[in-house]
């Protein structure tokens, strides 16, 4: 393998890395595109720290209140 071909690899692979870890961030309730830049920009050292904090809670929604009308 020559190093043309291992860079063109290793890109593939540093992209593939990113795509999945902002799908896998939509999972945990964290924003897709931003751990997908993060990911982009740090590679695995973005993703590893994705796999181990724990996922944020969401905000429980506004239930309508069924009082009647005055």
């Amino acid at each position: 393998m020559t190093v043309e071909h291992l860079g063109v690899v290793v890109s593939s692979m540093w992209l593939t890395v990113a795509i999945l870890a902002g799908g896998f961030a939509r999972t945990r309730n964290r924003s897709a595109w931003a751990w997908f830049l993060l990911t982009l920009l740090f590679g695995p050292i973005a993703a590893f720290l994705l796999v181990v904090w724990p996922p944020v809670a969401r905000a429980p929604r506004a239930q309508p209140s069924h009082s009647p009308a005055e």
